[in-house]
């Protein structure tokens, strides 16, 4: 019998993995710099230049500008630029170049280490996120052409939400920002960026993209102190958003691939932002399968598949905060820079936590800087917590305040978007075969009274006694929305 197929078309997550590792490189300071004393703190800045789709494999390669203020002898302050190279792999069946690939790249802690007066050991520790699409038909059977009335089918509805599109975009915000105050200032040592979405709307297969990119500035003053300075760049972006209905359900996550800020001397900052942008759109779907199926008066031969599926959820945007206090075992006469990057989300935890590096830059009362690091969990309070959760998007803010003479009060607080998802294997009969010249063995009764135990289901009772479901409802009185039995005596009409 030839089956009678549906077709959905969807994208498979074929990739789905987040690595932390370390790149190192040994430097040399140049001739016209100060010998090293003392590391003050270090800065790392990802720039992500490639990221390609391979046969069984994605690549990504960039670099790492390493920001290092450093003490020289005889005091004050002085920075190095070093440029650390990185190359990635990610390996998984049935990548291809026709996939879409969304990566990400942040440095989560950066550190140097002095091997001599004039020369150093750079460590950044790199948190690469990838994920890879691919266009899939999800095709099932859910009849049979030529069926017969002795054959009995029990068909299943499966009610899932799947990603039915995905795509990659780029784009680049080129654009000059006012800085208040800019005579204070004489350049900008370390730049970062964090992009924030407002609002996303699909219109005609275009996404009418709007959002901030907050830029966090560590400005070096004019009279060679350090400062965090913020200012935004608002942003609207219209990108194809092919395949995408107007009242789909959808996810934006940004990345950053490369930032570059100067500062002018009329006081603008000249900004370069590359972004990429990844734009999901989710559909419920209702799959219709067929579960089992005989046949009254012939043994039937069946072959079926397995298809692993993850159903999808985006969940209502979570708050989630943390504070902690760090003794630092000096008096501090400024609190000069707050960084916070998300390092992984702790699915083990409980409650589910995110696990975020943080680094404060400070100016003790002898005028030196220094720099602590920690590593802070910020609980999400996620309700009925799902088998996976993915992070989509995080906005978090941090800041510190002096308390007492040698402590400091960290605090962050943030807004978060999860995917939830939950596994499941749904069963696709693809042949059916009837032996025809084969009959079942008949039994010489017309009713079988039998005792049954709670929970067995009518369709196994029927297909047992080459029956049909209806006949035993009807035989004992059984709405139609009876498939179990309870505790009682049936009545099995046999044919």
């Amino acid at each position: 019998m030839e089956p009678k197929k549906s077709t959905f078309d969807i994208s498979r997550l074929l990739l789905d993995t987040v690595n932390t590792y370390e790149e190192t490189a040994d430097a040399i300071v140049p001739d016209t710099f100060p010998d090293l004393m003392r590391i003050a703190a270090v800065f790392g800045t990802p720039q992500l230049k490639d990221d390609v789709p391979q046969s069984g494999r994605v690549f990504l390669s960039g670099s790492i500008r390493m920001t290092v203020f450093y003490v020289p002898e005889g005091g004050g302050l002085r920075k190095l630029d070093i440029p650390v190279s990185f190359a990635h792999i990610e390996e998984a069946q049935d990548i291809n170049e026709h996939c879409q690939l969304f990566a990400s790249c942040q440095v989560v802690s950066a550190d140097a280490r002095i091997m001599n007066s004039r020369k150093l050991s750079v460590t950044a520790t790199l948190c690469i996120s990838c994920q890879v699409f691919c266009p899939e038909s999800l095709t099932l059977t859910t009849a049979f052409d030529d069926a017969d009335e002795c054959l009995e089918i029990l068909s299943a509805s499966h009610l899932v939400t799947l990603p039915v599109c995905a795509c990659r975009k780029e784009f680049t915000l080129m654009d000059d920002v006012n800085l208040a105050d800019f005579s204070r200032y004489s350049s900008i040592a370390v730049p970062r960026a964090e992009l924030r979405l407002s609002d996303c709307r699909l219109m005609n297969e275009k996404a009418i993209i709007k959002g901030d990119a907050v830029l966090h500035l560590l400005a070096e003053t004019t009279d060679g102190l350090l400062e965090n300075a913020d200012c935004v760049l608002s942003f609207t972006q219209i990108v194809e958003a092919e395949g995408m209905k107007d009242d789909a359900q959808l996810s934006v996550r940004f990345a950053v691939r490369h930032l570059d800020a100067e500062l002018r001397d009329d006081g603008l900052i000249s900004v370069g932002l590359g972004v990429s942008v990844l734009l999901t759109a989710f559909e419920t779907l209702t799959l219709q399968t067929i579960e089992d199926v005989y046949h009254l008066q012939h043994p039937v031969q069946i072959e079926s598949r397995s298809i692993p599926l993850s159903s999808c959820q985006l969940l209502p945007e979570l708050g989630c905060e943390a504070s902690e206090t760090l003794s630092v075992g000096m008096k501090i006469a400024q609190i000069a820079d707050v960084t916070a990057v998300t390092d992984r989300l702790m699915q083990e935890s409980s409650p589910l936590c995110l696990r975020m590096m943080v680094c404060v830059l400070y100016r003790a009362e002898d005028g030196c800087y220094y720099s602590i690091h920690r590593a802070v969990q910020m609980p999400l309070d996620v309700p009925a917590a799902p088998e996976t959760v993915r992070l989509q998007a995080l906005q978090c803010r941090a800041s510190a305040a002096v308390s007492g003479e040698d402590s400091i009060v960290l605090s962050l607080s943030g807004r978060c978007s999860v995917l939830a998802q939950e596994s499941l294997t749904i069963r696709d009969l693809t042949t059916l075969t009837v032996d025809t010249e084969v009959c079942s063995p008949t039994v010489p009764v017309s009713v079988i009274l039998r005792y049954m135990d709670a929970g067995e289901r009518l369709w196994d009772i029927a297909k047992s006694y080459r029956t049909t479901v209806d006949a035993i409802r009807q035989a004992n009185q059984l709405t139609e929305d009876v498939t179990n039995t309870q505790a009682q005596m049936l009545l099995i009409p046999v044919r």
